[in-house]
Order: structure tokens, then C-alpha cells, then sequence
């Protein structure tokens, strides 16, 4: 390219694109907690952690006092937590958590995010899975409990509107065996499918599933979305979330505004623009890769870890031939980098920014 004054530069921008698709591999990144202590990756885990599984390799992420046991847990994607207790705590001074309620907290504060008695949950009841659907929390009990007049099973997911209650999942028309309790529930980010785990080995439509191992509910059946073959067989997953996906970048597709660059010759500076992202993406990435003309070859690193929501950047031009890519992110985690030709994800890059969570966008 001529005209770009001391140093020739090529821009290869590539956009993130995303179609549905089945999950590749049993890739899964979610966080978790135990109900037991267990070994995982070599490291002890006890039920007053939360920790990450990022395909297999496992980090702490919260460590709370001994005496505290959780039976539920969801993130969001600003960072704050939702669970619930494995038995009563006082939060001293402002109110008692029982093992009914749902609890929220951020850091900063804390408080009932859905108060059980308020909602009519009896209090012998405990939450043991947790996800939202939009406000609304999304709940499994673990003995079967009569809510305003309704009997749920362990198994059955129960929304809260506020505190008004509906059917949001019915696990024996499912084929969820009395026996069994789902104690872990949250929606893949990919597939948007439902996504649950159970207490003990169970037999869903032929095909065993064991505690701790990951199970999509197709609309028709069950089938396996990932399993750790090193999860101890003694542990259960006291409640799972996948971290929130951030999304893609549109510009590819027909009627998207597609990425520009301009760059100004007297300031020898280059500006990067583009939509906002699809998914829970409040901020963005730019990777940048050299062109050493070996074709599908990848090599990018971040330039810039965040833009403070920004949908543009300016910044001095680079002095050799490069590429850009814009990658969506939140507070947890990056989204899509786009796909290569044949329809892979292009893979992270080096000393990525976060770990990553795809999800599908339109």
C-alpha cells in the first residue's frame, strides 16, 4: 500500500463472526463449587470456595470463611456474585441468610436477591441450583417443596418473577428419575440449550450420567456437554454458571457496518472503528498480529486490553505490515476473535486478556 509514508503497512481486519453451532471437544468454561473437598488439578478443594473450570484446568476464585457452605451459585456478568448457603449465616448486622434465599453480593454489597420467605419457599427448603433469566432467578430446590400451592420435585426448575412462582423446567415428563436431584442448572451460552447436573449417577433415556459431568437437555433428550474423567467420584458440583459469553463484533454479514481504519499521514497515527458487540459485552480488545505471508497463520497478541467502552481507538501506526482483531469482552471473560475460512474459531491469542467464552449472537 502506497502512500502510508516511512514504513509500507497492510491492514487485515477480521471481524468476530458466530453461527450456531454443537460445542466442539467438550469444551467447557464455567465456575463451581464442591460439596466435599475433592482434588482437582492437584490442588484441594473445599465447599467454601468457588473456583473455574477452564477446559480442565481448574483456579480459585473466592475463598470464604470455614464455617460457610454453598449449595447454589451464579455469576454475572459485572462481576457479582449470586448463591445461596449450605446452612443459615448471619450478616452481621444486616439480616440472617437462610438456605431458601438467594443472596447477592458484589463486593461492596449484600443483601437478599430473593427473599424465601417473602416468596413462600418453607423454610426447610434449600436452593440448590441458581441461574437468571434476565431478573428472574431461576431455581431448584433439594427435597420436594410446595410453593403457593404447587408441589416441585428436586429436579424441577422453578422461575421467581419477584416473588410470584412458575414452572420453568418439569423433569419427569423429561424422564429425570424420582430418585435423582438436579443440583446444578444454568443455560450454555452457545447453544442457549439448558444445561444441568445431578447428586448421584443417573439414567437418562438409556445413557449414565455421573455427578460433576455436564448434561444438555436438547428439548427431546439428554446428551453428555462435557465431563472431567479426573472428577473424583465421590464430589458433586454444588451448582455450576458458565461464564458470561461477551459476544461478537459484527461487520461481515450483509447490512452490518463493517470495521474501519483511517490513518493520519501528519500524526503517522492509525483509527480502528466498529459496532457494538452482541452478547453481555461492555468493552473491547484489540489484538494485533504481524503478516509474515504465511497464509492462516496466526500470531496475534493484545495491544490493548480494553478501550473503556469504546467502540474506536487511535493509536500510533505500527512499523511493519499487520493485522487487527476486535474482540469483545466483559468483566469475566473475551468473546469471539472471529472464524478462519473453513469456519473454525480463530484461536486466542497469546497472553490473551481473559479467558474465553463464545456464545451465539444473530
Amino acid at each position: 500500500m502506497k502512500g502510508l509514508g516511512k514504513w509500507p503497512l497492510i491492514w487485515m481486519v477480521l471481524l468476530a463472526l458466530w453461527a450456531l453451532a454443537t460445542r466442539a471437544g467438550g469444551a467447557a468454561v464455567y465456575y463451581f463449587s464442591p460439596d466435599s473437598a475433592a482434588t482437582l488439578g492437584g490442588t484441594i478443594w473445599t465447599p467454601n470456595q468457588f473456583g473455574l473450570n477452564n477446559n480442565g484446568i481448574y483456579s480459585k476464585e473466592e475463598t470464604f470463611g470455614e464455617e460457610i457452605t454453598f449449595k447454589s451459585l451464579h455469576r454475572k456478568s459485572d462481576g457479582a456474585w449470586l448463591f445461596s448457603l449450605g446452612s443459615p449465616v448471619l450478616v452481621a448486622p444486616a439480616f440472617e441468610a437462610r438456605t431458601r434465599d438467594v443472596i447477592y453480593y458484589d463486593y461492596i454489597s449484600i443483601y437478599k436477591y430473593l427473599d424465601g420467605a417473602a416468596a413462600g419457599i418453607p423454610d426447610d427448603a434449600g436452593i440448590d441450583a441458581l441461574f437468571l433469566v434476565g431478573a428472574d432467578a431461576v431455581v431448584s430446590f433439594d427435597v420436594p417443596t410446595n410453593v403457593g400451592g404447587t408441589e416441585y420435585s428436586p429436579s424441577d426448575l422453578v422461575r421467581f418473577t419477584g416473588n410470584t412462582p412458575s414452572l420453568y423446567w418439569d423433569a419427569e415428563p423429561a424422564g429425570v428419575p424420582a430418585y435423582a436431584n438436579l443440583v446444578g442448572a444454568d443455560r450454555d451460552p452457545l447453544t442457549g440449550r439448558l444445561v444441568v447436573t445431578f447428586d448421584v449417577p443417573v439414567n437418562l433415556g438409556g445413557t449414565e450420567f455421573l455427578p460433576g459431568q455436564l448434561v444438555q437437555w436438547t428439548g427431546s433428550g439428554f446428551a453428555s456437554l462435557y465431563a472431567d474423567p479426573a472428577w473424583p467420584a465421590t464430589a458433586q458440583l454444588r451448582d455450576f454458571s458458565f461464564v458470561p459469553a461477551a459476544g461478537r463484533v459484527p461487520g461481515d454479514l450483509a447490512g452490518e457496518t463493517p470495521l474501519t481504519v483511517s490513518r493520519n499521514a501528519a500524526t503517522h497515527e492509525v483509527t480502528l472503528a466498529w459496532v457494538s458487540s452482541c452478547g453481555e459485552a461492555d468493552d473491547y480488545e484489540i489484538y494485533q498480529g504481524t503478516l509474515d505471508g504465511t497464509p492462516g497463520f496466526y500470531n496475534h497478541a493484545p495491544v490493548f486490553c480494553g478501550t473503556a467502552g469504546l467502540t474506536s481507538m487511535t493509536f500510533s501506526e505500527p512499523a511493519q505490515n499487520v493485522y487487527w482483531l476486535i474482540v469483545p469482552r466483559n468483566s469475566l471473560a473475551e468473546g469471539s476473535y472471529g472464524k478462519r475460512t473453513g469456519g473454525a474459531e480463530i484461536p486466542q491469542g497469546a497472553g490473551a486478556c481473559l479467558v474465553q467464552q463464545v456464545s451465539a449472537c444473530p
